[in-house]
């Protein structure tokens, strides 16, 4: 004689089953926007800086490498956390006499960079402004050459844009580079940069 055993189909989840279900799924989402939350203050996080012999105030990126050390600029931060070319922000200050125009001082730095950047090749200059100011815009192109000791030689296409303006007798040349296939995503921090920028 062969016994089976049946089990009622009608038997569901307890009323503590379905609040502990319930609950769980509120907690993942609460989770996931907390982490959303937290992702989007940590990526738009920023650092502040002052200059007061040239009158530079700015936030810049957290986390992103400061450098006032050298001669060719006052200011300078590198997101040294992305492969290949480094994205910059720099800011250089040159003196100028009383004639000199913001186009001057573009006509020159192409000169200047075409002596000393590789395959470098102005895109386009216009006129534009920055906070009411009037200022140059400057972008262009250039092959930065990567050596490593355990790869060979490799070029990599960095596009960059300058912002040129004259102001009490100096001019002052805020410049973004980054590689060219990352330009427009990396160009939202040169945007909030210029954003806070004072000078």
């Amino acid at each position: 004689m062969i016994f089976e055993t049946f089990t009622s189909g009608n038997e569901g989840l307890s009323q503590k089953q379905r609040w502990a279900t319930l609950f769980t799924i509120i907690a993942g989402i609460a989770l996931l926007l907390f982490g959303l939350i937290m992702r989007g203050q940590i990526v738009n996080a920023e650092a502040q800086y002052s200059d007061t012999r040239i009158g530079l105030r700015l936030s810049y990126p957290h986390g992103w490498l400061l450098d006032t050390a050298a001669d060719e600029y006052v200011f300078r931060v590198r997101n040294m956390t992305r492969p290949g070319f480094k994205t910059t922000i720099q800011i250089s200050v040159r003196p100028v006499s009383a004639a000199t125009t913001e186009r001057n001082v573009a006509d020159q730095l192409a000169r200047t960079r075409a002596l000393s950047l590789q395959d470098y090749r102005v895109l386009s200059i216009s006129s534009t402004t920055l906070n009411d100011i009037p200022v140059q815009a400057m972008s262009y192109t250039y092959s930065d050459q990567n050596t490593s000791p355990f790869l060979q030689s490799f070029s990599t296409v960095v596009e960059g844009l300058d912002i040129l303006t004259i102001q009490r007798g100096q001019a002052i040349i805020i410049t973004f580079r980054a590689e060219a296939s990352d330009f427009e995503e990396e160009y939202i921090h040169f945007e909030q940069f210029l954003n806070t920028l004072e000078f």
